[in-house]
């Protein structure tokens, strides 16, 4: 961004700093561009909007009020257009668009709206709005959370036979703000396969890192809701082992098994999928763009060697600790010259 003073080229500046959100303060790393000859201070849309989601996903954290994401999700698993979910929870008419658009919501309304991501909870909300609700699509709606419940008991089943469990918490600072999206995972296999190639175990578990780490610095949410661990070898998602099988038993990618330098045993991943750009926004594809642009043609043991120099690493693998988006990401890249 040039000097509105000026004209010229402004430098980028991250600080610690607070900022306040309905009456509480929050620490941020708060972003402005610096004129370096008036000492003057400017932000444009971009940064305001980063900082202030660093503050607003706090809040909704504290508070355990959903995201725009999982707000989406809860009503479009019933089948329900925004409009007919406010009726059914006795909002106002344009209320739940709003919420789903980042709007934030009262902390009765977030926890109300989340206690009917649960089939049982929705089917009484409908009942309750049954007097203003036509008889078909009482009918229709309660039909759709009945086969919900039946989905999952099945899945229960079948988890208590073979399904690899993975640990899928709310979000929080340690996974992007972003609930776990073994889909998103996958396309990001998909893309990385497709611009980069020869997706090693270790080199794989660094793109992602890069990926999410370098998402959240730019718009304050990882992109698949991993977290990651800090161990000798880097930067990897947490439960890594357990994620790959995962994916592979949900027939999301495929694994080549080849022998390395003195016979050791090399894994080598690729999609079972095609890429599917409409999985992302524009942002994300930028990062996943940048990434891939940025690494390709690097060995593994290069990519291990940057993300050792990585402050995120250092901090955190002497205890194998997991790493902390907010405190880390916008630190992320600085030292070996990558995205500002």
């Amino acid at each position: 961004m040039n000097s509105p003073i000026t004209g010229k080229p402004m430098k980028l500046v991250r600080e610690a700093d607070t900022l306040t959100f309905r009456k509480e303060t929050f620490n941020i790393v708060y972003h402005y561009y610096l004129c370096e000859d008036s000492g003057e201070r400017f932000t444009d849309g971009r940064l305001d909007t980063l900082n202030t989601v660093q503050a607003t996903n706090q809040y909704r954290e504290k508070y355990g009020i959903p995201f725009p994401e999982e707000i989406r999700q809860i009503r479009e698993q019933y089948g329900v257009s925004a409009a007919k979910m406010s009726e059914i929870l006795g909002l106002g008419a344009n209320t739940y668009r709003l919420y789903e658009a980042g709007e934030m919501p009262t902390v009765a309304n977030g926890r109300l709206i989340l206690s009917v991501r649960e089939p049982e909870e929705f089917i009484r909300q409908v009942a309750a709005s049954s007097h203003f609700l036509d008889e078909r699509e009482v009918n229709k709606f309660i039909a759709k959370a009945q086969s919900l419940i039946d989905q999952r008991n099945d899945v229960l089943y079948d988890l208590e036979l073979s399904q690899i469990m993975l640990r899928e918490d709310p979000p929080n600072s340690y996974n992007g703000y972003r609930r776990l999206s073994l889909s998103r995972i996958a396309q990001t296999i998909a893309y990385f396969e497709q611009h980069i190639g020869n997706l090693y175990k270790t080199k794989l578990n660094k793109l992602l890192f890069y990926t999410d780490f370098l998402a959240y610095k730019a718009h304050g949410y990882s992109i698949t809701g991993l977290q990651y661990r800090a161990i000798p070898y880097g930067p990897v998602p947490a439960e890594y082992g357990r994620l790959y099988l995962r994916l592979q038993d949900d027939g999301k990618v495929l694994v080549d098994e080849r022998n390395g330098k003195d016979d050791q045993y090399l894994e080598v991943y690729y999609p079972n999928m095609s890429f599917d750009e409409h999985e992302f926004t524009e942002g994300e594809l930028h990062i996943l763009e940048f990434v891939a642009r940025v690494f390709r043609g690097r060995s593994t043991g290069e990519i291990v060697h940057l993300s050792h120099e990585e402050q995120a690493w250092k901090d955190n693998h002497g205890d194998r600790q997991l790493i902390d988006y907010q405190r880390y990401a916008f630190g992320v890249g600085e030292r070996i010259g990558l995205l500002d």
